[in-house]
């Protein structure tokens, strides 16, 4: 008999409501869930393909072990023995820093991978938590953390009563809203504009989003920063600045206001390419406007001056009024109080610890990915040899090729995922994880990023297939095999041994403090609403909406309660800021600047695998501007080489009026010659961070975010097309 059950997406931000049918074991339909709180109906292709995902044939079911050339099934028993055995004696040999773990992008979206996978690297006494947040998203943390205290605080704008709102980077039609949980950001934004306000969107390419609502302003890429320091000069000009209020909540004020004194209009024209008269009008505009909010995504954060970015967004913010009142920004608290619960475990707490070479500091509790390579190959007694994966594909990932060859020097390497990957290509032992049908959730990391707060929780849709576990029972049968101490500064390393000892108790059921036992007592710390609630409604609750004047000089989370606009690790950065200036935007020397986009029926590396989406012919295509294109010999179709001194892909362009000339677009994520899984293979395609130059030599000084875009590139013509030039592509641009 068929049974319909509500759960929620987990693919991104959004988590957007689904109702699953299920028939025995079967999952027989996924759709969205009209009846959630917020979703109200919608879902993305990627969130009603899950069935699809949770019996693909290629994916893990059963434990392998790498037997020469070839991957041979083995028990979970027999594996977590010899992995176990393998790790005690290279800690014992070399001590804990001998053992690191990447965690990728789905981490964070699974609150028991989250807990459970750093608990387990604490418990062995090692410091090397690597994560994907260094490859898009760690200038937020790091400006968070040093403005607020936690890398958790990101206003978030009211979109329900913004009257303009400033996007810098982003495309909500295809992606969402990063580090915001909306669904349906598109529709929000087409809300906005129909109630009389304004979106302006700002991007080196005309994004779908940009050519279904709003304003589209082109920019040269990585030049956001100096579009908004002039805004912030206009302002500041003007005499438009909330000066004296916001020296009430905060320290570094006028400091933060001198640092951007000289950024005028036409300086920052000449570097953004972006009229100087439009940069006056649109920084009036946001200081007139009666709720305005610069909110900025991944097309910024991956750039040289994410951080610097960052910055300025929360500072034009806060000192035009519009951070914590309505129409504004505001700070959801969560369901329960989620800055208390960050504060109490040391989250963001970057700690002594350094990377070996480079000296790099944690942030948000990882340090950056791009040092990994370095951690492994390093001439040191305490270099990485034993490295853990879970729910990541960084060999993929991580711009560069050092880290595929390194990962070949590893005594140990273990995946904990969905799909044989890349990254799995080298390991020596695969574990199978559950996917998210498969294992209860709630959104924690989440939580407190909700324009329109509501809480949901979803029980597991369907039993695991085969031998997959979850993620929290991997992890704590690991740390029991590996000799992890219960002692560290988070109750979770006690966690595994607790389990064990309750296993071995004369006590009725399953006594162990599995994932819903740690949110009971999550919910019972201070929450709006009990987990025994959310169960009786599993389409979700809304809760009481964010409250204007909530956040400032009451609930900022530095030491106290003040924030700091003028800190000393973004002040030390301006110099690089200035010397930049003088090459931003144009190499001079013929080559173009290369940036990245996102593509509906992708999700970073892993989307491809999954039969239920379909994946255009060929993989990905390049976009061209006609001029760049006329100049190189190039048509609309032809085959072209894009290359830098890291490397060279070749695939298909499309000539498009939708870019800004002097730049090269190329969708990321694609090329998986190397993976386990054969749909991926066979959706084609180029990945395009070999060109992308990698290694601790290209990242953000101040952050370790890897700098993923705006480099310079050649392009030429390497093949005519010989089909007239007509080329599929998974979001068409606008051919001329």
């Amino acid at each position: 008999m068929a049974i319909a059950t509500r759960t929620f997406c987990r693919i991104c931000e959004a988590h957007c409501g689904l109702v699953v049918t299920v028939d025995g074991d079967r999952v027989v339909d996924v759709k969205a869930d009209r009846d959630h709180p917020v979703s109200q109906g919608y879902a993305c292709v990627k969130g009603t393909s899950l069935g699809d995902l949770h019996h693909d044939p290629d994916r893990l079911d059963q434990p392998l072990k790498r037997v020469g050339e070839r991957f041979e099934p083995i028990t979970w028993d027999r594996a977590l023995a010899e992995i176990g055995d393998k790790v005690r004696r290279l800690r014992d040999r070399y001590g804990p820093r001998a053992v690191g773990l990447y965690t990728g992008n789905p981490t964070f979206f699974s609150f028991q991978n989250i807990l459970w996978s750093s608990s387990f690297l604490e418990a062995l006494g090692s410091p090397n938590l690597f994560a994907s947040h260094s490859i898009d998203v760690n200038n937020k943390f790091h400006v968070s953390t040093e403005l607020y205290g936690l890398p958790t605080v990101h206003p978030v704008p009211d979109l329900d009563r913004v009257e303009l709102l400033v996007c810098l980077g982003t495309n909500p039609a295809v992606s969402q809203m990063s580090v915001v949980h909306v669904p349906d950001a598109l529709g929000r934004l087409r809300a906005i504009a129909a109630r009389g306000g304004r979106v302006v969107l700002v991007d080196p390419r005309r994004t779908e989003t940009a050519r279904k609502v709003g304003e589209h302003v082109f920019i040269r890429p990585g030049t956001d920063a100096y579009l908004l320091a002039a805004m912030l000069q206009v302002l500041a000009g003007d005499g438009s600045l909330e000066l004296d209020s916001a020296r009430g909540f905060a320290d570094g004020v006028d400091e933060f206001v001198a640092a951007f004194a000289a950024w005028t209009p036409e300086r920052a024209e000449v570097v953004t390419g972006i009229d100087a008269e439009r940069i006056r009008e649109l920084a009036r505009a946001f200081g007139a406007a009666d709720g305005a909010a610069v909110y900025l995504s991944t097309g910024v954060n991956m750039g040289p001056f994410g951080s610097i970015a960052y910055w300025l967004a929360q500072g034009l913010n806060l000192l035009t009024g519009n951070l914590d009142r309505a129409g504004g920004l505001l700070v959801p608290g969560g369901p329960f109080d989620t800055l208390r619960l960050a504060r109490a475990i040391g989250h963001g707490d970057p700690g002594p610890h350094r990377t070996l070479v480079g000296g790099w500091p944690r942030v948000a509790g990882a340090f950056p990915v791009s040092a990994l390579a370095e951690e492994i190959t390093a001439d040191h007694p305490e270099r990485i040899r034993a490295l853990f994966v879970s729910a990541g594909n960084p060999a993929h990932s991580v711009p560069g090729g050092a880290l595929a060859d390194a990962l070949d020097e590893l005594e140990l390497l273990v995946c904990i995922d969905l799909y044989p990957n890349e990254t799995a290509a080298h390991a020596h032992y695969l574990l199978p994880a559950t996917d998210m049908l498969e294992r209860s959730d709630f959104p924690v990391a989440w939580a407190n990023l909700q324009p329109r707060p509501y809480a949901q929780y979803t029980e597991a849709v369907v039993p695991a297939v085969g031998q997959r576990r979850p993620e929290w029972e991997i992890f704590s049968d690991l740390a029991v095999a590996c000799g992890a101490s219960p002692v560290g500064r988070s109750l979770c390393n006690a966690l595994p041994r607790l389990n064990r000892l309750l296993q071995r108790l004369p006590v009725p059921g399953d006594a162990r403090l599995t994932p819903d036992v740690v949110l009971a007592l999550l919910f019972r710390w201070g929450g709006q609403v009990s987990l025994s609630e959310l169960r009786r409604h599993p389409e979700g609750l809304p809760l009481a909406p964010t409250a204007p004047g909530s956040f400032l000089g009451r609930r900022v989370p530095t030491a106290d309660g003040r924030v700091r606009l003028a800190p000393a690790s973004l002040l030390a950065d301006l110099p690089r800021f200035e010397t930049a200036a003088a090459t931003m935007g144009d190499p001079g020397d013929g080559r173009l600047l290369l940036i990245g986009r996102r593509q509906r029926r992708s999700h970073n590396s892993w989307m491809h695998a999954n039969p239920g989406i379909r994946q255009p012919e060929g993989g990905n295509t390049a976009l061209l501007h006609p001029d760049d294109a006329t100049g190189r010999g190039i048509a609309h179709g032809d085959l072209v080489e894009v290359s830098s001194a890291a490397g060279a892909v070749c695939l298909p362009v499309q000539v498009t009026d939708d870019v800004a000339a002097g730049v090269v677009v190329v969708p990321h994520g694609w090329g998986h010659d190397a993976s386990g899984a054969s749909r991926a293979r066979e959706a084609g395609g180029v990945n395009v961070n070999a060109v992308i130059p990698g290694g601790s030599a290209n990242v953000e000084p101040v952050s370790g975010q890897a700098i993923m875009l705006a480099h310079p590139v050649t392009v030429r013509r390497v093949a005519v097309a010989d089909d007239g030039g007509a080329r599929a592509a998974s979001e068409p641009a606008t051919p001329v």
